[in-house]
């Protein structure tokens, strides 16, 4: 959650950052397209570390990386320049940390709760997103948008002693990054993820910005950020308790989760706020709860290299996420949110397209 933390900030004190620092939608989106970006560089060699060194060596390598890019954009992001570089500092974190906890569930949870653990895992980020929207209404007015990442990132810190110790992965069971990608299934699954989420990281970016232009205020745009992290955490928990107890298609699943966000997206294009809050009701709670879900279906059919694998399909997830918000930020600004949402409606639709032929390979191989 800490390390998901910085961007649903950015996200939901978008409006005050945009008018301190006299920036647009566009240099908001360069913020996360950046941040997707370095994400992407790093997740390889992040799970390479959790599966040779262990996850709880990674896990505190993310931590100081967290809370020093934290501190960084509280104390001294005068200019998008800085803001850029000190959003790129907690990305490197969160790419460190996630194949790292992937691996930690792997290894440290027994087989039939590891789909519930995962959900608990993924649930941490919705947390996240619920946490940032209630900052802005709680914190925004009296500390401001700074003072309230400070707060964050020194809470951070007490985590890195609550860190578990376990073992590596032992040599002769490790597989190589080529070994993996050679898999069709886990290819197509990477490009899927990339699809997938260019579709979903807009709504962290944009929602509160979207919802404002419709007529919300500043409270009530986090607000509706807050309520769809909130929704989200029960969804994500359900699909990791259900994959436990019940034999289904999990990719199968993930393509129904986001055709569900196809709807909500245009809803959204709506611009009608009574629209946008079924579609934030719909997204949060359908659309976007397949992350934790997709990520078990990864680890099952890859315990012998849980951080690589699942660091390969992340990869694609960041690759695919890291221009949709820039480019998102520049349809909104020159043509307008209602022509910016169907965007990522076409990137849910390929998604689920895809993982379509995820299953078909999977039942092949």
């Amino acid at each position: 959650m800490l390390v998901a933390l910085p961007a649903f900030l950015v996200g939901a004190f978008a409006p005050a950052i945009k008018e301190d620092l006299r920036i647009g939608d566009t240099e908001i989106g360069a913020i996360f397209t950046v941040g997707y970006l370095v994400s992407a560089l790093v997740l390889q060699s992040g799970g390479a570390l959790a599966d040779v060194r262990g996850p709880r060596l990674a896990i505190r390598l993310g931590l100081m990386f967290s809370v020093v890019g934290l501190l960084l954009i509280a104390t001294t992001a005068t200019n998008i320049t800085l803001l850029l570089v000190f959003f790129a500092v907690c990305r490197v974190a969160e790419a460190i940390v996630q194949p790292a906890t992937n691996s930690l569930v792997s290894r440290a949870v027994i087989p039939t709760r590891r789909g519930t653990a995962t959900g608990i895992k993924q649930a941490a980020v919705p947390l996240a997103t619920m946490l940032a929207g209630l900052s802005v209404p709680v914190l925004g007015g009296t500390l401001g948008w700074r003072w309230t990442i400070g707060v964050c990132a020194v809470v951070a810190l007490p985590v890195w002693f609550a860190v578990p110790a376990v073992a590596s992965l032992p040599a002769r069971t490790r597989r190589s990054k080529a070994d993996l990608w050679a898999e069709r299934h886990l290819k197509l699954a990477a490009i899927a993820g990339g699809f997938a989420a260019a579709a979903v990281v807009t709504a962290s970016g944009f929602l509160v910005l979207a919802a404002k232009e419709a007529g919300f205020s500043d409270g009530r745009a986090g607000l509706l950020l807050a309520v769809g992290g909130a929704i989200m955490i029960p969804a994500r928990l359900s699909w990791g308790i259900l994959a436990d107890r019940y034999a289904f298609d999990r990719f199968l699943a993930v393509a129904v989760c986001l055709s569900g966000a196809l709807v909500s997206f245009l809803l959204f294009a709506t611009e009608n706020r009574a629209a946008i809050v079924v579609g934030t009701v719909l997204l949060f709670g359908v659309g976007w709860s397949w992350p934790g879900l997709f990520l078990f279906a990864v680890l099952s059919e890859h315990p012998e290299a849980p951080g690589a694998s699942t660091a390969l399909v992340q990869t694609g997830i960041r690759v695919g996420a890291f221009g949709s918000p820039l480019f998102f930020g520049w349809v909104a600004e020159t043509r307008g949110y209602a022509t910016a949402w169907f965007l990522p409606a076409l990137c849910a639709a390929i998604a689920s397209l895809l993982l379509v032929r995820v299953s078909r390979a999977l039942k092949a191989r």
